[in-house]
């Protein structure tokens, strides 16, 4: 049976950061707006509450394979902690760690300071990528960063990245890989050292060159063969 993806984006964006993406795995994908972002109503901002409206969303699927970015991966993390029942292999993409993300305080109020600003939400994405992105591509991103929900915005940097949720992502029973961007400016290769190696000493760890933190944007064929290996491994 092939499992179904479970698709969870990043912090400021929304279901449509994996638009590059689809067409390249062919096979059956569910992709979710987590609370606050994209079309979602749901006001359930801490990451175990996330955790929970995915969960919510899972009922009726046999296999699934959770992939998660950044801020969605925290999430992935924790759901997959849980043990849910049909769950084959986590895959984890430029990840918040599960112990509180390093950010200074003075990125925290950059981040806060740009929700509802387009300029602002343009430096932000600039910022935290190394290849180029198309036009479209940009306002795509300006508009998730303007639809998302204020109090959802301002959770992440304030609370959510601040969560330490190691003790359930210790958990995990599932295969676990994680892809990074050694150009990350955001999960640099000192926190994947530092903050993910020792809470996945397991996991098989891939690194791409050249990319930043929005790699489902910046390298989505690369990012589409990491979830096809990840389907195509043997869960026993």
């Amino acid at each position: 049976m092939t499992p179904t993806l479970v698709l969870l984006h990043g912090f400021g964006t929304s279901a449509r950061l994996w638009d590059a993406v689809l067409p390249l795995l062919g096979g059956p994908a569910l992709v979710l707006d987590l609370p606050g972002f994209g079309n979602s109503q749901d006001e359930r901002y801490p990451v175990g509450g996330m955790a929970d409206a995915v969960q919510e969303r899972l009922a009726g699927l046999d296999s699934f394979v959770l992939v998660g970015h950044s801020m969605g991966a925290k999430v992935a993390a924790v759901l997959a902690g849980r043990r849910p029942a049909g769950l084959q292999a986590l895959l984890l993409i430029a990840p918040s760690p599960p112990s509180p993300e390093p950010m200074s305080d003075q990125d925290r109020a950059d981040l806060k300071a740009a929700h509802g600003q387009p300029e602002r939400l343009r430096q932000h994405y600039e910022k935290i990528t190394r290849l180029p992105l198309t036009e479209q591509m940009m306002a795509q991103l300006v508009s998730d960063g303007l639809r998302a929900s204020p109090a959802a915005w301002n959770a992440w940097p304030d609370s959510g990245s601040r969560e330490d949720v190691g003790t359930g992502a210790a958990g995990i029973m599932v295969p676990v890989t994680l892809l990074t961007s050694l150009a990350d400016p955001v999960i640099t290769p000192q926190v994947v050292a530092e903050l993910l190696k020792p809470v996945f000493p397991q996991a098989s760890f891939t690194h791409v060159q050249g990319s930043g933190h929005l790699l489902p944007l910046e390298l989505p064929a690369e990012v589409a063969a990491s979830v096809q290996a990840v389907c195509a491994e043997d869960p026993a």
